[in-house]
């Protein structure tokens, strides 16, 4: 079943956003010819698409806005993995091999979806080749977002470093370079920042701080603004 989040969705809504931007035209393609095996969603910020253990239904095709990707311990840990993008494929791993979701996947703004159960999608891929090469680049991206993150907390010695290592990667991927300085919304809390560098909260407070103090970043309507990159990058040993 599709999220519990549902709302009336505008069939023109994001659809030409997702289109432009996708990794997989071919499958998306073949997704919105099959209208019959799909059901759209809209999800609100905080709205819980599935959860890290539960049986995998299917797949999301997220078409616009983002979301968290996390998993957590026993012990109630949560790390951060990466936010899915536009044009992402959200439980594409556990679907493909039927077992649980190995990450729960929260919408970080308000999104929407197509979710295809588990038989459709199988079914989909069966009769389209391209769109089975283009599910393997899909899971291939993944790993990769995932193995460089993994490698960017392994490798810097300080949590400094792994904070400064993060802002420097946003500041290439999505920085907006202005007459101050690099300008960078991620749209996450303290909290949040914590749980992608393996940290608590209050040091991320912290090293906010004193990277303001020292005239690096400032801080001003929820978003970041990178002041001298030449530091950051020296920061986290670039």
């Amino acid at each position: 079943m599709p999220s519990a989040n549902h709302l009336e969705l505008d069939e023109s809504f994001g659809e030409a956003a997702v289109d432009e931007r996708s990794t997989c035209d071919s499958l998306l393609k073949e997704i919105h010819e099959s209208k019959d095996i799909r059901v759209s969603n809209l999800h609100r910020r905080g709205a819980v698409l599935f959860s890290q253990g539960q049986h995998p239904r299917g797949v999301y095709f997220l078409r616009v806005g983002r979301a968290k990707v996390s998993i957590s311990s026993s012990e109630g840990k949560v790390w951060l993995l990466r936010i899915a993008q536009p044009g992402d494929l959200l439980g594409l791993n556990s679907a493909l091999k039927d077992s649980p979701y190995d990450a729960t996947v929260e919408a970080l703004e308000p999104c929407c979806t197509d979710f295809i159960s588990r038989p459709d999608f199988l079914d989909l891929l069966d009769r389209n080749e391209k769109s089975r090469l283009q599910v393997a680049e899909a899971l291939s991206k993944e790993l990769t977002e995932v193995f460089e993150h993994a490698r960017s907390l392994l490798l810097p010695k300080t949590t400094g470093q792994r904070l400064a290592r993060l802002l420097v990667k946003w500041c290439n991927e999505r920085g907006e370079v202005g007459p101050d300085g690099i300008r960078i919304n991620p749209g996450l809390t303290h909290e949040e920042i914590a749980q992608m560098i393996c940290a608590t909260r209050e040091t991320v407070t912290r090293l906010f701080a004193e990277l303001k103090r020292k005239q690096i970043v400032s801080l001003a309507d929820h978003a970041i603004l990178v002041r001298n990159l030449k530091l950051l990058d020296a920061l986290a040993g670039c």
